[in-house]
């Protein structure tokens, strides 16, 4: 049983992840606590280029910056990343049932989906895809949300979300909701804030 599934490995998904793992040794209600995340190796960012994206270099690949957050990634115990498309979600009575393509499955409290803006094909109850209204490109989508909460113990990151189409806005929501998170283990407002230089 894994505490949070990240469904998608783009830029969201990867501001989740570092997030949520970037706490693992620094609070005692982190301690002990696993992640996973799950991509079908479709991400838009590796088709990407980016020229405006703060701290990493200027014109950088997307397959490039993948690479960099998988590197960032691996510094920490608590998170794995596998390579899986998933086609169901189902809510349990303490958590939910995550069944992917290859009939491999896997549990989580929390799961959080940041698959994109395309499309939407997984089969979730209780989500419902509406039209992706601040994106200049037709007949993308995002799935309906309450604060990137879709319901308990399921959130919605990136692009799914219906935020705008720059890389650091998409992971700046999953970062988001990573502290969502947080706050909900915690019942107070939490961040993971980096340690400052000696």
């Amino acid at each position: 049983m894994y505490d949070v599934l990240i469904v998608g490995a783009g830029a969201a998904g990867y501001g989740c992840a570092l997030t949520l793992a970037s706490v693992e040794d620094k609070f005692e209600w982190a301690k002990g606590r696993e992640y996973l995340m799950l991509d079908d190796g479709k991400s838009d960012i590796l088709k990407a280029r980016f020229y405006n994206l703060a701290g990493v270099e200027f014109g950088i690949g997307g397959d490039d910056l993948l690479d960099s957050m998988q590197k960032q990634l691996s510094h920490y115990q608590s998170i794995r990343c596998q390579s899986k498309k998933v086609i169901k979600v189902q809510k349990m009575h303490n958590g939910f049932h995550v069944i992917c393509e290859d009939a491999s499955h896997y549990e989580a409290k929390m799961v959080v989906l940041a698959t994109g803006m395309h499309n939407f094909d997984i089969d979730v109850d209780g989500v419902e895809v509406l039209p992706h209204n601040d994106v200049l490109k037709p007949n993308k989508i995002c799935l309906k949300h309450n604060d990137l909460k879709i319901c308990d113990g399921l959130y919605v990151a990136g692009l799914a979300s219906g935020a705008k189409t720059m890389f650091a806005i998409a992971n700046g929501e999953g970062a988001k909701v990573a502290c969502d998170i947080f706050k909900e283990w915690t019942s107070k407002p939490m961040v993971a804030h980096d340690s400052l230089k000696n």
